[in-house]
């Protein structure tokens, strides 16, 4: 079964990715280009919210949809 996302923050960190994507199962999702050498592509990593810093959390607040906002509060730990 697919999982609902609650939220996706596309960023660009000059031209790498650094992509979070907040899953309803409180599952955090981050897409990333480490650097532009072989290797450091579409790299990707599955976190939980407190491994997330406040600046990601506010990111993934942001893109979420005001219906969801309660939902993405408490799955990233956000009073």
């Amino acid at each position: 079964m697919e999982k609902r996302v609650i939220a996706y923050s596309h960023k660009m960190k000059g031209d790498l990715d650094d992509d979070y994507t907040l899953y309803e199962d409180g599952e955090v999702l981050h897409e990333y280009d480490r650097h532009r050498y072989p290797g450091g592509y579409n790299l990707k990593a599955t976190l939980r919210a407190d491994q997330l810093k406040d600046s990601v959390k506010e990111r993934l607040l942001n893109a979420t949809d005001p219906a969801d906002k309660d939902l993405a509060k408490e799955l990233l730990g956000i009073e």
